[in-house]
């Protein structure tokens, strides 16, 4: 099954697996994240999984497992049924045991993810393909267990100590307390941590109040500059207003009438003292009758007159009260406390005299006079603000920079003190457990692994084609951190470390050599196996031996291999096995499209015509699509018919693969396919003319229309192209 990344062919591969193991080892001990797109992302409705089996003894049975809409992947259990039949659970065929022993899945996160990683992955890896993952998994875990208690109790104890001497440094300056306490917290015998955590959350802030009072003054603001200036400049208007009417007959108009309403008070306040509207003695001259009705009601005549004619002067005197009152509501203090303690900010005291001679302004009680005091002190109360608020701003930042380092190190480090007080007693049992499982699991390792070698041995030597190097034997040996493979390889004889000299390919090759023995072991019950992308890595020499091994197990076993790369069916097809390729291909809405594969000329073409036919595809990108996927298929014939002449000449793979690196372009490729020569470019035209009818224009029309807008017909090219490539390809048989 070939298909590219992406496509949806692996998970037939862990499809499988899970309907049969009921776990799949790419997200088996990964985080969660791992496993969560095991369902199609786009089908909301039940999902199932189906394989047909054929058991010896019970003939042909279904393996069925199926899931609701939403539910886990762990929800259910798979069955079978045979027809005819009830369904049963499938651990009534007796394979559990068997799919660990015998396991006839190699993933390629099995194949590739762990056999560089040293010698203790590398032992993994081949134990897990041996039947002994379960063994190993144990194992690791206690190791894993015991390790990270002890590290855990360790790391902790270090994290502390670390945190507790930059405390110290940091409160060395005596302007950060809580830096101070929380150095004595953690440097005691036993960490208080309850006083720790209260030191996290800010509860045991021995600094509170004064970060409070510097937060205060950076917040304080100075006067508005502009507003006081707006308001001197009304103050002088009005004072000016006020004495352009004084000593005017306004001014005195104005003074006469509220001398008459002072007699009409007093005249009406005392009028029944002399008897009603009797007449009274004026209290300013003693005059008798002079207060009388009559001049009651012309001295009110007379008030309103002058009252009219004083008009201004009462606007001046309004206007000078308005900007009185308004110019000492500017005036106001800035709220610092006269207590207050900031630490050692040098302008505090400055601002606190600024502040007293700003306030004292508002005593003036003329415009003049306040005018003169607001715009002496202005500038200085708002320059002394802004110096107290930048440097009690600073003085937060500093506090802030020294404690915020440690306060992030701190609160994370308070969970893991706690588990690590727990964790002391658990070390002892874990140890003794280790020591037990590592001896029970080099018995059974060794035993199982016997029957093995020599088949993995023989398998390499297939696999290693155009390698230098020859594996003599595999042994594992030790158990947990001392673990490892000894490989026992020459290289032209002379020997060597096989980590050292093999290559991810030959590596790749080492762990199939030893997966194909062990899943075909004749206890086994499987009668198949399944690899997911065995080809990553190998070199085309490789692969060729890869397709052997394979036709060779097919011999006894249904044999499924998944690849992203189309060498190993080329490889297939030009060695003349019988195999049966399948295409993968992904769909929008991850709908996946099976279908049997055909050789890369007419996949190329096949594609050519789809897009064809698509109907909603605006013709300039098919005009532009089609004449590259006809090149693609020309390129594809090429290739077949150098690679046939040049392998059957004898040459080597990598030979080959540098003579076609080297010859990327159609013309040059061409000239390869038709005259075994590349500098013969000049040639092609001709030669292809007598080729295939039309086949001149077929190839010039590819070799540009890939790179601009074909203007020609369409499906007249892709049948050219066609019949030319056909032609190519049976130059070489």
């Amino acid at each position: 099954m070939v298909g590219r990344n992406g496509s949806g062919k692996s998970s037939f591969a862990e499809g499988l697996e899970l309907l049969l193991t009921g776990d799949n080892l790419r997200w088996k001990g990964r985080s969660k994240a791992w496993g969560l797109g095991w369902r199609n992302l786009h089908q909301a409705d039940a999902t199932s999984l189906a394989a047909e089996l054929l058991v010896e003894g019970r003939g042909p049975l279904i393996a069925l497992r199926a899931w609701p809409a939403g539910a886990e992947v762990g929800v259910g259990a798979s069955m079978v049924k045979a027809k005819g039949k009830s369904e049963a659970p499938l651990a009534t065929l007796g394979w559990t045991q068997a799919l660990t022993t015998f396991r006839p899945f190699l993933s390629y996160n099995e194949l590739g993810s762990m056999l560089d990683e040293g010698p203790s992955k590398l032992y993994d890896a081949l134990s897990t393909v041996l039947g002994l993952d379960e063994f190993v998994t144990v194992q690791d875990r206690l190791t894993a267990a015991r390790k990270g208690l002890d590290e855990l109790v360790k790391s902790t104890k270090g994290a502390a100590t670390a945190l507790a001497l930059d405390a110290e440094a940091a409160g060395a300056t005596g302007r950060e307390p809580r830096a101070v306490h929380l150095a004595a917290l953690l440097k005691a015998r036993t960490w208080d941590q309850p006083a720790l955590q209260a030191l996290a959350a800010g509860g045991a802030d021995a600094s509170r109040q004064v970060l409070a009072t510097l937060r205060t003054l950076a917040a304080l603001r100075a006067p508005e500059v502009e507003a006081v200036q707006r308001a001197v400049t009304t103050l002088r208007a009005a004072a000016q207003q006020a004495d352009r009417v004084r000593g005017t007959d306004a001014a005195r108009s104005l003074e006469r009438a509220r001398l008459l309403e002072q007699a009409l008070a007093f005249h009406a306040s005392h009028a029944s003292e002399a008897g009603g509207a009797a007449a009274q003695t004026c209290p300013v001259c003693g005059t008798t009758n002079g207060l009388s009705a009559d001049w009651r009601a012309k001295t009110a005549q007379e008030v309103a007159a002058l009252t009219a004619e004083a008009t201004a002067a009462k606007s001046a005197e309004a206007a000078v009260l308005t900007a009185l009152r308004e110019a000492r509501g500017l005036v106001t203090g800035c709220g610092v406390l006269p207590t207050a303690e900031a630490g050692e900010l040098p302008s505090l005291q400055a601002l606190r005299e600024a502040e007293a001679r700003w306030l004292a302004a508002r005593a003036n009680e003329t415009c003049t006079a306040l005018a003169a005091a607001l715009e002496a002190q202005v500038l200085d109360i708002a320059d002394a603000v802004a110096r107290v608020a930048a440097e009690a701003a600073a003085e937060v930042a500093r506090r802030e920079d020294v404690w915020r380092p440690l306060a992030e190190r701190l609160v994370p480090w308070l969970p893991q003190a706690a588990r690590a007080l727990a964790a002391k007693t658990q070390v002892d049992d874990l140890k003794s457990a280790e020591t037990w499982w590592k001896a029970a699991t080099e018995a059974i390792r060794d035993e199982r692994f016997l029957p093995i070698a020599d088949r993995a041995i023989a398998i390499w030597k297939q696999l290693r084609l155009q390698s230098n190097v020859d594996l003599g034997a595999v042994e594992l040996e030790g158990t947990s951190t001392k673990r490892r493979v000894t490989l026992k390889v020459t290289v032209d004889g002379a020997p060597a470390d096989a980590l050292g000299v093999m290559s991810q390919g030959e590596l790749h090759s080492l762990a199939l050599s030893l997966f194909l023995p062990r899943a075909t072991l004749p206890d086994s019950p499987f009668r198949f196996i399944c690899v997911d992308d065995p080809v990553q890595s190998m070199d085309p020499a490789r692969v060729e031996g890869l397709a052997r091994v394979l036709h060779e197990t097919a011999k006894t076993r249904q044999v499924i291999v998944f690849s992203h790369d189309d060498r190993l069916p080329e490889a297939v097809r030009r060695l003349g096995l019988p195999a049966r390729v399948l295409r993968v291909t992904r769909r929008a809405q991850s709908v996946v499209d099976v279908q049997e594969a055909r050789d890369p000329v007419n996949g190329h073409l096949d594609d050519a015509r789809a897009v064809l036919k698509t109907a909603d595809l605006r013709a300039d990108v098919k005009a532009r699509v089609v004449p590259g996927f006809c090149r693609l298929a020309l390129e594809a014939a090429c290739v077949a018919v150098v690679r046939r002449r040049h392998l059957r000449a004898g040459g080597t793979h990598d030979d080959l693969d540098a003579l076609l690196a080297e010859h990327v372009k159609l013309y040059p490729l061409m000239a390869l396919a038709l005259f075994d020569d590349a500098s013969r470019q000049s040639e092609v035209l001709a030669r292809l003319k007598k080729l295939a009818e039309r086949g001149a224009d077929a190839f010039q029309a590819c070799n540009h229309g890939a790179h601009e807008s074909f203007e020609g017909d369409l499906e007249s090219l892709v049948y050219d192209t066609d019949r030319l490539a056909g032609a190519v390809t049976r130059l070489v048989k």
